[in-house]
């Protein structure tokens, strides 16, 4: 039993990310949903034509941004 504890221990150390938190794949897929809802709120709103004109490049960000972090580690 105690080869089995020191097996789980350093699993757990190996499964570690060296990436820095901020860069993970749960803060930047929140990063990009919020980036799509934005951007389809530019997209949706009356009041300002230059939100209207940035809308279809923010959503096409968030997009992009997050085709490429569900690549990311956990």
């Amino acid at each position: 039993m105690n080869l089995h504890a020191s097996h789980s221990r350093q699993s757990d150390g190996a499964s570690r990310s060296r990436w820095p938190k901020p860069l993970r794949r749960g803060p930047m897929e929140t990063l990009a949903t919020v980036l799509i809802a934005a951007g389809v709120l530019m997209l949706l709103q009356p009041f300002s034509l230059t939100l209207y004109g940035y809308s279809f490049v923010t959503t096409l960000i968030g997009v992009v941004m997050f085709t490429f972090v569900t690549k990311f580690p956990e």
